[in-house]
């Protein structure tokens, strides 16, 4: 018995990192070869990979959310026998070679564990997550004893980094996990979406009557903040539209959800950006849909990045920022997100900014106008929208 890595493999053209998003086995678990045992996402579809041994996972050697390159050790798997080292390759078919071209001469057998250079026991592996050091930088660590990395060698690596900072011109920080995942899902986007936008003024003064009766109300069953009066209004409106509530599959699928699931930007301390999700959020009635709002927000703020492929419809709010204007960046798989800007007086009357970006691959310019205007609308006459929304 042996010790492999098992490496991320080169799934297709140009692909040059991927998105680990589920783990289908576990440490201990025996796996077949050809069993699927991780998820990742690519820049075209999340993808169920296989394991390229039969043996058992010793250890995954990156977490659920991690941002990998193609080459990239994922696990260490304990085998038997002698395999071929494994290579990023890409496993879509080949071109058969011409008749002038030699046959390659074949590849010679490797002992499996030939390829491990550092050995990283799960402590200093953990270790190296609570110091910030990502998995990349973590094997650039020198081992003062062997090719055993421990803490105590992180320790010195940070030490010495220290004080080489103290004297440079610049410091190089690594980008949080959350982050690279976020700069992931831009750059998926900019290689599928095509982005319109659309703007146009909306009453406010009804969402804040809303916010004002609950505050006044004994006992209320909740107490509403004007966003989440917003967000209410939004996933409503989706009701009547239903594009906002689906996604494209593909070039030549609409696929149309009854409810829409609601995605929305949560800033965190440093600049961080998570997502919250409100799953179903149509089909709950107002109370249902501020408790689970603020519970969910409550989880992002805490670290808990819940975007996931189910998400149709991005909010994003700068109330309380002094901004009252901001074109939204689309991140797919959803097809629109909506910003509203801090409140501003119209003839003594508060108004906010709408803007909406859609993927205009799916919605055209009169369906996101119409969208829009239901929105602002619902903000128009919350009072109405909301008493109705507690009736059921």
């Amino acid at each position: 018995m042996a010790i492999v890595e098992v490496i991320v493999p080169q799934l297709g053209e140009g692909l040059q990192e991927v998105r680990v998003t589920r783990f289908l086995k576990q440490p201990g678990d025996r796996v077949e070869r050809d069993e699927h045992i991780y998820e990742m996402e690519t820049d075209k579809a999340n993808v169920e990979v296989e394991s390229p041994y039969a043996g058992v996972i010793v250890e995954w050697l990156a977490k659920e959310g991690d941002i990998l390159p193609i080459g990239a050790p994922i696990a260490r798997m304990e085998v038997e026998g002698v395999v071929e080292a494994a290579s990023p390759v890409s496993h879509a078919p080949q071109s058969a070679p011409t008749p002038s071209a030699p046959a390659a001469p074949p590849r010679e057998p490797v002992g499996v564990g030939a390829r491990l250079e550092l050995i990283i026991p799960p402590r200093t592996r953990a270790y190296a997550r609570q110091k910030g050091i990502s998995e990349e930088e973590l094997r650039r660590i020198p081992a003062a004893s062997g090719n055993k990395l421990m803490p105590e060698d992180i320790d010195a690596y940070l030490a010495g980094r220290s004080e080489t900072a103290a004297t440079a011109e610049y410091v190089d920080y690594p980008l949080p996990q959350q982050q690279r995942a976020f700069i992931y899902r831009i750059k998926r986007s900019s290689q599928l979406v095509v982005p319109a936008v659309l703007r146009r003024p909306a009453r406010w003064d009804a969402v804040r009557r809303v916010v004002e009766q609950f505050k006044s109300t004994p006992n209320a069953p909740v107490h509403p903040s004007e966003f989440q009066v917003f967000a209410y209004c939004a996933a409503q409106a989706t009701l009547q539209h239903p594009k906002f509530r689906s996604q494209l599959v593909g070039e030549d699928t609409l696929r149309q959800y009854p409810h829409v699931n609601l995605g929305i930007a949560v800033a965190r301390p440093g600049d961080e950006l998570v997502t919250a999700l409100v799953k179903n959020a149509s089909a709950l009635d107002f109370v249902s849909f501020v408790r689970t709002l603020q519970s969910q927000i409550r989880k992002a703020r805490a670290g808990e990045d819940q975007a996931d492929a189910s998400i149709q419809l991005l909010l994003t709010y700068m109330g309380g920022y002094q901004m009252v204007d901001a074109i939204p960046v689309l991140v797919a798989p959803a097809v629109a997100i909506l910003f509203a800007g801090e409140a501003f007086p119209v003839e003594g009357v508060p108004h906010v900014n709408l803007v909406l970006t859609f993927d205009h691959r799916l919605i055209n310019g009169v369906g996101g106008a119409e969208f829009l205007n239901a929105v602002a609308q619902n903000l128009e006459n919350a009072e109405t929208l909301v008493q109705s929304g507690m009736a059921g």
